[in-house]
């Protein structure tokens, strides 16, 4: 028998992930998958490098689900990981959970590998049509099958929304055709893409409005491929982070920033203030109250908003003030969200705090102020809290000091 040829292109796909650690499948939401590896459940980076070596073997080597699950019953046995999965005894709860691992991993690899090879020029100048094929599941959903044998043009919108996978366990496929082929099969041109109009539903984890389409599984409605080479990480800047005790050095050739936003007069805050009154405004402008929320990012991760993110404490830990008018930032309480709202850059690298090592956000914003002057504003984040930085020096040297460890979201 002959070797297996590797797949390059899925091999590639995986390797430039970044380990995210979550508690829910949910903490990352549809294209966020793309640039990040993560397992639900898993929060110890240690374990999903080894589960991200496991896939990245099963990749390289062909190794098959069989192989895949010794790797995982020893993850398991050695970690004591205690994780979500069903079946009524301990073989069939494990064997659900390391095949919905392996096939989840493996088809968006294969998948957006696919899609690479299909969208080389040389491919498409004589393949232009791609045919939806399904799985043949024994128990299909029923738009997937209604989808079996359609043929549209490669370049029809519907693609960036059905090319699959569309769900959970979806193992449909897509074949590219030629004008012959196309001809051969009885049809004199391309079909009518299916009705994919979008509906209104609700994030049920932050209350925010949810776009959704028929037939695909809710945060599948993506093109894992077309993310993967066109998303919101230019090719070139998909470094995986570097592990725990390494050196995170700022990023070398990096380009500019996108160009600073220009702030109104009306969006800058009076000075002065009391520090609830910035912090009311800064809360309003995520639409949540002082108990605090969810709120998604522009990299589809989950972070958490609240009072808490401008508490001062003293060394016991006692709360004892505010710190929003720290350093007279207070009046830039808009720009301030607007930087998790709407940031130029998302990094994400470690940080050390008293319980361990955690995984820190940089959220990166330049803006111009009404008196010319430029205002950076970086607001990191980590699960044990928050910390604001802001400053005028906006230099390509200040800048870099922030722009560091993998980049997870950039603005185009």
């Amino acid at each position: 028998m002959a070797d297996q040829i590797p797949f390059k292109e899925a091999i590639d796909f995986l390797s430039g992930k970044v380990n995210l650690p979550t508690r829910r499948h949910d903490d990352l939401k549809q294209a966020a998958h793309v640039r990040a590896f993560s397992v639900a459940g898993v929060t110890r980076d240690d374990m999903l490098t080894d589960f991200k070596a496991a896939m990245a073997k099963a990749e390289a080597a062909g190794t098959g689900l069989k192989e895949f699950r010794k790797n995982f019953d020893a993850i398991v046995d050695r970690t004591g990981w205690r994780y979500n999965s069903h079946g009524k005894t301990e073989e069939e709860r494990r064997a659900w959970r390391a095949r919905i691992i392996y096939t989840t991993n493996m088809r968006t690899s294969y998948m957006a590998g696919r899609y690479k090879q299909l969208t080389d020029p040389d491919v498409l100048k004589y393949r232009p049509y791609w045919k939806y094929v399904h799985s043949g599941a024994l128990h299909p959903r029923k738009l997937h099958l209604s989808w079996d044998g359609l043929v549209l043009a490669a370049t029809d919108p519907a693609w960036r929304i059905m090319f699959p996978p569309n769900g959970w366990g979806c193992g449909c496929d897509i074949e590219a055709l030629s004008k012959r082929q196309l001809k051969a099969l009885g049809k004199d041109g391309p079909d009518q893409a299916p009705d994919l109009r979008p509906y209104e539903d609700t994030d049920p984890r932050t209350g925010e409005p949810e776009t959704r389409y028929p037939g695909i599984d809710r945060g599948w409605a993506y093109n894992v491929g077309e993310e993967w080479l066109n998303g919101v990480v230019p090719p070139e800047q998909r470094n995986p982070l570097p592990p725990f005790g390494e050196a995170v050095k700022p990023a070398a050739d990096l380009p500019s920033l996108p160009e600073p936003v220009k702030v109104r007069a009306v969006d800058l805050m009076a000075t002065g203030l009391e520090p609830q009154s910035y912090v009311d405004r800064f809360l309003k402008a995520f639409q949540i109250d002082a108990e605090g929320g969810y709120f998604r990012d522009r990299s589809g991760g989950i972070i958490t908003i609240g009072r808490t993110m401008f508490q001062q404490h003293n060394v016991q830990g006692d709360v004892f003030g505010l710190n929003a008018d720290k350093r007279g930032r207070g009046a830039y309480t808009l720009q301030l969200a607007d930087a998790i709202k709407e940031p130029d850059e998302i990094w994400v690298d470690w940080a050390a705090v008293k319980s361990g090592v955690v995984l820190r956000r940089a959220y990166l914003k330049r803006f111009i102020l009404p008196d010319g002057r430029s205002l950076l504003v970086c607001f990191e984040w980590t699960s044990k809290g928050w910390t604001a930085v802001t400053g005028f020096d906006t230099t390509e040297v200040n800048l870099s000091q922030f722009r560091k460890g993998a980049l997870l979201y950039r603005r185009k």
